[in-house]
């Protein structure tokens, strides 16, 4: 492609806008990552408080248990109390053996209840830690979330005040080549992988690709007089200028 004999110059403004839109994608990329990182946080602590709140109800069923139990019982100690009192005017071997049978299924129950309540409160202890243990760590993460939010800020203000800076260099410099030349950029921006169109020559190889050029490529790029692409990923190929010493 023909463009003058200043093309190496017009790609070195190419290669800098490039540098720019990659610069742009690569914070938009960051800005994402941060928000997703922050919304993640969010979601962390939301998992634990309706995990917190899940362990209050079920501390709450364990006490309604625990009391419907120790209910249960004083009702049981109370009969067999009272069945005590009654025994002295058993006379029978009938009413006896059902005195006996009645005795013996309430002391039955009382240890059941009595094994229950205990093991009630052991899981009312366990969980109970917990809860405070998640209260905590709810506190904790409350305040890495703020501390979170509030860095997130001030990197996407600064990311945005650069992200500015960059769309304003952006429009200098597409003031600087011909339109015809900035649409076909535009155009292969969106085709090329990663959005790559310039690519520079390094120790005779493609920037992109890593494919060694032929001298004859090499030579038409020297010229200097037209715009020549790689070919093997058809990258525009520039070469920078060398400083010399003075």
């Amino acid at each position: 492609m023909d463009v003058g004999p200043s093309v190496q110059d017009t790609l070195a403004l190419v290669y800098r806008l490039q540098t720019i839109d990659s610069e742009l994608a690569h914070i938009t990329q960051e800005l994402e990552a941060s928000r997703d990182a922050l919304r993640k946080k969010e979601e962390s602590l939301e998992g634990l408080v309706s995990l917190m709140e899940t362990e209050k109800i079920e501390l709450l069923r364990l006490a309604r248990d625990r009391r419907d139990r120790e209910d249960e019982l004083r009702t049981n100690e109370h009969i067999i109390s009272e069945n005590k009192k009654k025994n002295k005017e058993l006379k029978h071997s009938r009413e006896i053996q059902a005195f006996l049978a009645e005795m013996e299924f309430r002391r039955d129950e009382v240890e059941r209840l009595q094994d229950e309540i205990l093991r009630i409160m052991e899981t009312q202890e366990t969980l109970d830690k917990a809860l405070k243990d998640r209260e905590k760590e709810i506190a904790e993460k409350r305040d890495e979330l703020e501390t979170s939010r509030t860095t997130a800020r001030e990197e996407a203000a600064a990311r945005m005040d650069r992200v500015r800076n960059l769309e304003e260099e952006k429009v200098r410099l597409s003031d600087q080549f011909p339109d015809a030349l900035f649409q076909q950029y535009s155009r292969l921006q969106k085709s090329h992988r990663n959005g790559l169109v310039v690519s520079r020559i390094q120790n005779g190889t493609c920037e992109v690709c890593r494919m060694t050029l032929p001298p004859r490529t090499l030579t038409e790029v020297k010229k200097r007089q037209k715009i020549v692409p790689c070919l093997h990923c058809q990258r525009w190929l520039f070469l920078e200028e060398i400083p010399t010493g003075g």
